[in-house]
């Protein structure tokens, strides 16, 4: 059993302080950080952190935490850098804190693992980053790195807990295969994973023997039932391309076009909302996947022009996906039903993508779904409620596992 110490400070699911239009405002970890900052002055502090990494009031928590004394000596960035400004898949250099003189290292640049440099002198990491909820959102592998690398080098690790803003419902496959394992997709996770960062950091833990000491600073008032428009929080954007809660939910299932030549709307406004190609007929499409009645959705027909990333300055042709109910909706299937339609509608221009950031040559399709079954079924065409029905257990099996590290009602 790994080593734990984990701090709950008193974990009491409590309302908090002040309504915020109409909704208690949760705490986050951040938020508690001044009541109990004594204990952590005098050592050596790194942060792994972004733009998203700010309190309830929207301070920034480097801000924070030199504001309250604490030194800190060096700052790791995730995917889309430490300012949550670069593009998916774009390659970020180290830097230095233009306030603080403080090195900002890049840990999806040179390196996706902090190295031994990188770790010198420092007494204790903290971790504050806002995620999305699915797998096949990089920051949580490098979190995974982040423990990894300070369990081997005797270096604590502390969560600054956060929302899960998808919830803690569980929804779609397990990754097994260690063949499909990438950096969008590893750990044995369900796709939507329903894990708070802290308690994902147990589950790390404890399944993969990390032996890091790690303490959990919880949130007060978040349950396991709650999305992120319940908490009160104003949005807070994991990166360019989820600028709304909305985006967030749709991307669950949107992602999944990653791995084919229709463009999912990167390089618009409303990424993950728009699907579309040159060659694919929206009312044609709309059409059918009204026939579908999905819960919880609604479509048009919409054209668009993306300013980047694939079919960049070419007009598309698709539909427009609206959130009418955020916890009927099942955007995974939304999206395997578009996927098969469209292949069948456009068999000579419907391609799996397998040059993606991720791919490196293999179908970037099976990294994101965990496996190629999906893939091959499509191909087979095969229904696709057999598809939703085949991970039914998986998602079983994942719900009770993880209720061993829920530290939330």
């Amino acid at each position: 059993m790994a080593h734990y110490d984990y701090i709950f400070l008193t974990l009491q699911i409590l309302h908090s302080r002040y309504d915020r239009g109409g909704y208690k405002v949760i705490k986050l970890g951040i938020d508690r950080i001044p009541k109990i900052i004594d204990k952590y002055k005098g050592k050596n502090i790194g942060i792994l952190t972004n733009a998203t990494g700010i309190n309830s009031q929207l301070d920034a928590t480097v801000d924070i935490f030199i504001r309250e004394g604490l030194n800190v000596i060096a700052l790791f960035g995730p995917e889309h850098g430490i300012w949550g400004i670069a593009a998916d898949g774009l390659r970020v250099e180290n830097d230095i804190h233009p306030r603080y003189n403080i090195p900002i290292y890049s840990l999806y640049g040179k390196t996706e693992k902090p190295t031994e440099e990188m770790l010198r002198d420092i007494d204790v990491i903290f971790y504050d980053i806002q995620d999305t909820g699915l797998r096949f959102y990089t920051y949580i592998y490098t979190l995974a790195n982040m423990m990894e690398e300070c369990g081997k080098h005797n270096i604590d690790v502390i969560i600054l807990d956060r929302p899960n803003p998808l919830s803690g419902k569980v929804r779609g496959p397990i990754i097994k295969d260690r063949e499909f394992y990438s950096f969008v997709g590893g750990y044995n996770l369900a796709l939507r994973y329903g894990l708070t960062p802290g308690e994902l950091a147990i589950y790390y833990n404890d399944e993969f023997s990390m032996g890091v000491k790690l303490e959990i600073i919880p949130m007060e008032g978040w349950t396991h039932d709650m999305y992120y428009d319940d908490t009160g929080l104003f949005w807070n954007v994991p990166s360019p391309n989820i600028p709304t809660f909305e985006h967030n939910i749709l991307y669950e299932g949107m992602c999944l076009f990653e791995g084919t030549n229709i463009s999912l709307g990167r390089g618009t406004t409303h990424p993950f909302k728009y699907i579309g190609a040159p060659w694919i007929n929206g009312y044609d499409l709309l059409r059918e996947m009204r026939a579908k009645k999905h819960r919880g959705v609604a479509f048009r027909e919409r054209d668009f022009i993306p300013y980047t990333s694939r079919y960049s300055g070419v007009p598309c042709h698709g539909i427009e996906l609206f959130v009418e109910d955020k916890r009927s909706i099942k955007p995974l299937n939304i999206a395997l039903d578009l996927i098969s339609i469209i292949k069948d509608m456009y068999p000579d221009n419907f391609k799996w993508d397998t040059a993606y950031h991720e791919a490196k040559g293999r179908f970037h399709f099976d990294l994101l779904t965990g496996s190629d079954v999906f893939r091959k079924w499509i191909d087979q065409e095969k229904p696709i409620d057999i598809i939703w029905e085949s991970w039914g257990e998986d998602e079983k099996v994942f719900r009770n596992k993880i209720k061993n590290y829920w530290i939330y009602e």
